[in-house]
């Protein structure tokens, strides 16, 4: 699993510094573009999975990869968005803003957070790596 891990987590930098590149900082488009990057970068990873194993992953290892890449992603996500709030010029505010929102509204956020993450990777492993081997059964 190691190596779908590592793979989800490369595709997934780069489609976060070329995409948020372009979206928003070129187009001036909200911090909701970073959505897109991570459901592309999970249909990649979770096709790099089927084309390589040529199979489906087994229950045990669709909950490793749903998992696992849900927290390469958080982690890379945020360490992204740590940068970009450090690169707007209302960053103190945003970390007081942020500081004053408490605990519990941190938690709520990290549950969505972690829920639309996990959603994005069951919808990767399952409906996508089934379509993924379909597609390479049939032109076999």
């Amino acid at each position: 699993m190691k190596h779908y891990l590592l793979y989800f987590a490369s595709v997934y930098s780069i489609a976060l510094v070329l995409l948020t590149t372009i979206l928003i900082i070129a187009l001036n488009l909200s911090g909701i573009t970073l959505l897109p990057a991570l459901i592309a970068s999970a249909f990649i990873a979770a096709g790099h999975f089927v084309k390589r194993e040529k199979r489906l992953p087994t229950p045990e290892e669709k909950v490793q990869l749903i998992w696992g890449s849900s927290a390469v992603a958080i982690i890379i996500g945020s360490l992204f968005v740590f940068f970009l709030v450090m690169l707007n010029p209302d960053a103190e505010q945003i970390l007081q803003a942020a500081d004053q929102a408490g605990i519990g509204l941190s938690a709520v956020i990290m549950l969505c957070l972690i829920a639309i993450h996990g959603a994005v990777f069951h919808v990767a492993y399952h409906w996508y790596a089934k379509r993924c081997l379909n597609r390479i059964n049939i032109s076999d």
